[in-house]
This record gives structure tokens, sequence and C-alpha cells, in this order.
């Protein structure tokens, strides 16, 4: 094994209780070589980036993810709770669910999913694939003008009905029940509140697709605060009156209150003007309006919530309502915090470009468990590396730009060509600093390694 940058081992150190010695070794390896990938994001192209080509046991590493023993659940915990460790304020989770496109008789949870990228209101597109349900804290970064949504626990979500051309043994023999969206949600909201224990605030920022009595009802059981976006035609209702007389069945909700629909075509209301943090990180001025009540369905228990209901003052876009299961909550906290949330689709898009996501090519059943969400969660260590490199030599991240491209902001391409950077001159130009021997520098190999396709 070759020699690893120091703030590379202090990064990764947090992983260690979780693997066996010599599978941790491996990790750090494929870690390294992950990092130097720019292409396809397979094993064999990490060796050969390694220069590991021609070694003989090369198995030991797919193992790594397709046999080792260890748990996901615990190296998520591990992550998550390093990087709440930088957050300056309340704890902000975003939750959000992204297809893998895959292919494959033999591939574990394949289906059919709704491509959210190229449907529309008026048209639904179908693409064969993974759904994996992602979980990103945001931090903010010194080189950061904003806070990145930082994944942590990457979880796949098998549909209901496999494809029928599966030759899966686990998807053909499936007995279990079918888990929903919100009922795997659900889970990883009692887990995170398990991981913090029941003294930190936490809040969970959603989409529309996450605002279901059930999951809101199980953030208030928790203590956590759900942020999301709700139907314009939702039925609100005041809160119980005071019953004086004891007989009867005490009332659970009071009068019915206009819906937001209904809102929005009185005259009488009066608006807020304010300006908040918006998309693209511009200040938007907008209206709002707001109010506390209960959110309730026949059957089901009823939801407290504090609403707002939001326009632009210029039509820019159509009005929408946000609420929040925290009551107590200010309406630009909601408004901001769910504008904040669209950086977790920010992270799927660099994850995509730059990470090597749907570029895999394993088919064992443990492996894609595995694989995927480690390519995530690298996401967030590559930057926890800049963050170490960037401690110990007192700079900064810089801005690549060129003449047909001038961007102001960091971003994740900046970061990660960062880290490759230190690695490589870790790896090749470290004894240029000391006595450099140059009989012992391999110019062949180095030119050779740059070189392939």
């Amino acid at each position: 094994m070759f020699h690893l940058p120091a703030p590379m081992l202090t990064a990764l150190r947090i992983f260690s209780p979780v693997f066996s010695t010599s599978t941790y070794q491996n990790l750090l390896l494929l870690v390294f070589g992950h990092i130097l990938c720019k292409g396809r994001r397979t094993v064999t192209e990490v060796l050969r980036q390694l220069g590991l080509k021609n070694t003989k046991n090369y198995s030991k590493y797919h193992e790594v993810f397709s046999k080792a023993k260890w748990s996901a659940l615990a190296a998520s915990r591990a992550l998550f709770l390093k990087l709440i460790t930088l957050s300056q304020s309340n704890i902000l989770v975003s939750i959000d669910s992204t297809i893998e496109r895959r292919k494959g008789p033999k591939i574990k949870g394949l289906g059919r999913q709704r491509d959210a990228v190229r449907s529309s209101k008026n048209k639904k597109v179908l693409t064969i694939g993974l759904n994996w349900l992602v979980t990103t804290v945001h931090i903010a970064f010194p080189w950061c003008s904003k806070c990145w949504a930082l994944p942590f626990l990457t979880i796949l979500m098998p549909p209901e009905r496999p494809l029928s051309s599966s030759k899966n043994r686990q998807d053909m023999n499936k007995r279990t029940k079918h888990k929903t969206l919100n009922d795997w949600a659900s889970q990883i909201a009692a887990t995170l509140r398990r991981w913090l224990g029941p003294l930190k605030i936490l809040t969970l920022v959603a989409d529309s697709s996450f605002a279901t009595y059930k999951f809101a009802n199980t953030c208030v059981d928790l203590g956590i605060s759900l942020i999301s976006r709700m139907r314009l035609d939702a039925r609100f209702y005041d809160f119980p009156p005071e019953q004086s007389v004891k007989k009867g069945r005490k009332r659970i909700v009071g009068s019915r209150l206009p819906t937001p629909n209904a809102m929005l075509e009185q005259n009488s209301r009066a608006w807020v003007a304010m300006e908040v943090n918006w998309y693209g990180g511009e200040r938007k001025q907008i209206e709002f309006i707001t109010g506390s009540c209960l959110w309730y369905g026949y059957g089901i228990r009823p939801v407290p919530i504090k609403w707002v209901l939001v326009r632009d003052p210029k039509g820019g876009f159509e009005p929408v309502c946000l609420f929040s299961t925290n009551v107590n909550s200010l309406p630009i906290e909601i408004i901001e915090a769910f504008v904040a949330r669209w950086q977790i689709e920010v992270t799927f898009e660099e994850a995509r470009r730059h990470l090597g996501i749907e570029s895999q090519r394993q088919w064992s059943d443990l492996a894609i468990d595995r694989i995927t969400p480690s390519l995530f969660a690298s996401f967030s260590i590559i930057n926890l590396l800049a963050l170490e490199f960037n401690n110990i030599n007192h700079e900064t991240v810089g801005v690549q730009t060129c003449s047909w491209y001038k961007k102001k902001h960091v971003t994740f391409s900046d970061v990660l060509a960062y880290v490759r950077q230190k690695l490589l001159l870790e790896r090749y130009f470290l004894g240029f600093e000391k006595k450099f021997d140059p009989q012992k520098f391999n110019l062949d190999e180095w030119i050779t390694q740059m070189a392939a396709a």
C-alpha cells in the first residue's frame, strides 16, 4: 500500500470502527482511486488509476462491496455525526428521491419509475431504473456562498411490482409488505432522532411528495419540524374550542377554515411584503399571509401546522402554500428553508456529472445496496477532505475559470479539482520538496497513467 496523505487518513478515520482492518485498508485505496477517476466508477477503473491493473488478487477490492461484512447504516451514522459538528445552527436536513437509470435481468430492485426531469403536469414519462431515497444535511463551508446539501444516508426503495423480465431471486420471491415513499421517510426520521437524541433541534425539509398526514404526524411525535409544500385545496380547520360540559366526546377540530385557493380570491386579506433569500442566490420581493391551524382529513389525526401562502406581486411564479409542523416557526424561516431544499437537486446533478452515478456496473445484490450510496457519500467525503487540506495549508479553494465560462463562486467541480490536485502532488511529486532521486521516480508509469484511455 503506497503512502496516503495525512489529511485523508484524518478525514476517513471516522469509518475505521465500521470495517475490519483489511477491509478498511482496501477502502482507503478505493476512495483514493475514486477521487482520481474522471470517467466510469467501476472497481476495475479505480484499480487502473491506482496503478494496480496487473495485481493478481484484484477480487479483494470487489469484495469490499459484494461480500465484506460491514454495516452501511453504521457508516452513515458516523458520517452524519461528523457532518453535524460543522453545523453552526439548528440541523437542517433535506430528503428526496432520485432515479438511477439501470438495466439488466439480475439487477435488484429495478422498476418503472417516474422520470421527474422529463415529466410535466400534463405528461408522465416512465423510465427503468432504481429508486433511491437520499438524505442530506445542509453545511456551510468556508469556500461556499451558501449551504450545500451533503448526502449521508441513501436507501434503495424496491418497487411494489418488479419488472416481468426480472430474474433476480430476491425480487421474484419477495414476500414482505411493500413500503411506500412515506413509510421509508418515516423510518429515516425515526433513525435520525435516535442518532441525535431527544434534545437536538432537527428540521426536515421535503417537497410535496412527502406532505402527507402520516409523515407529518410521525415528525410531530418525534419532535422534528417538517417543512414542505402542500396542495392549494388543503383542508384547514380551527383549533377546537374548550368544552365547558364534560359529557360527550371532545371535539378534535374546530370550524372549517378557507382553503389556500379561497384565500387567494379574498381581497380583504392584508398581504405582507418581504424580501427573502431566493433561488440562484438572489434576493426576491414576495408577499405572504400566514396563520396556524389544524390540517385534517376524516379518520386521520389532525396535524397542527404553521402555514404560509406565498405569491409574487409581479406574477413571476404561481402561488405556493408552505407549512411547518412547528407552529412557532417564523414565516421567513419556513420560506428560506424550503428554498434551501433546492440544493439537494444540485447535489444530484453534481454527483451524476462528477462522481460516476449510473456508470457503475455491479450486479450482485449486496454491491447494488452499497456502491450507489457510497458514491453519494463520497460527495460529502470529498468536501471533508478539502476542509482538512484547507486547515493544514491555510489556503482556500480556487475557482476554475476559462475564457468562455467565468464563474464567481466555488462549485463542487472546484472542490474536487482541489482535492485531486493535493492527492496527485502527494502521490507523484512529494519527493520534489525533499531530497529527490530521479531514478526512483517512474516517469514512464506516470505518463502512461495520464495517457490511458
